[in-house]
């Protein structure tokens, strides 16, 4: 069912930013006591939305510099039918290494930033954006950790990555099916993993009929934990 995520302050604000492909736009949350360790988040199919927005906020509000690419340019889209079109339109085959780059830009305008306070930061990705989390991990040494939600079983081109990955699952999921989510952890050594029942995907996003309160406050939570653990404590 739809719902609420804790209240918090509006935290980022949107950046022009340089990429290989001429630039994009960047929604850049700062902590409240900077600096704070550097989190690249991507979003899921349906745009750089407000639902994503808020996640970056709360996860400046704990403590964290957050950097969220608009790997679409403005589009969001509110229908899984909508979406399913846009991403034909996309042509990802032809464009993944355009979305990769935007990335990996983003990695390089948060670690220029004295807010983020070290030459390393985290990956985060929902679904669509998991991939490319899982990717720019294998091409960056600078990625100290990775984080999923509902999305990754792909495995990017490239040597396994040494950054230790944390992945949520949804229990019953038609997109990311449990078998295929089982294999591509075990391929990656050390990392963590967690299957939440009662779930399908998209149960953290509180404006989607999907979402599920208590599993996404308990992914949440798993989230912070991680990446202060594998980032550092210097956060709220």
């Amino acid at each position: 069912m739809t719902g609420s995520a804790p209240y918090h302050e509006p935290m980022g604000q949107t950046k022009r930013i340089e990429s290989p492909d001429g630039g994009t736009d960047a929604y850049l949350a700062l902590p409240p006591s900077p600096p704070g360790p550097g989190v690249v988040a991507l979003h899921a199919w349906w745009g750089l939305n407000q639902d994503f927005r808020h996640f970056v906020d709360r996860l400046a509000t704990d403590g964290f510099t957050v950097i969220a690419p608009d790997l679409f340019d403005g589009t969001v889209l509110d229908t899984i039918e909508d979406a399913e079109r846009f991403g034909e339109e996309l042509d990802e085959e032809h464009n993944a290494d355009r979305l990769l780059g935007r990335a990996a830009a983003s990695l390089d305008h948060l670690l220029s930033l004295p807010e983020a306070g070290a030459a390393r930061a985290a990956v985060l990705g929902f679904s669509f954006g998991a991939v490319y989390a899982r990717w720019l991990a294998k091409t960056r040494p600078e990625v100290a950790a990775v984080v999923t939600y509902y999305g990754g079983t792909w495995d990017p081109p490239g040597e396994t990555s040494s950054a230790p990955w944390l992945s949520h699952w949804a229990a019953e999921d038609p997109y990311e099916g449990a078998d295929d989510a089982r294999q591509a952890v075990a391929a990656q050594p050390g990392a963590v993993s967690h299957f939440y029942d009662g779930t399908t995907h998209w149960f953290a996003e509180p404006a989607r009929p999907e979402y599920v309160e208590a599993a996404s406050e308990l992914a949440y939570r798993r989230t912070v934990e991680f990446l202060r653990q594998v980032l550092g404590e210097g956060v709220a």
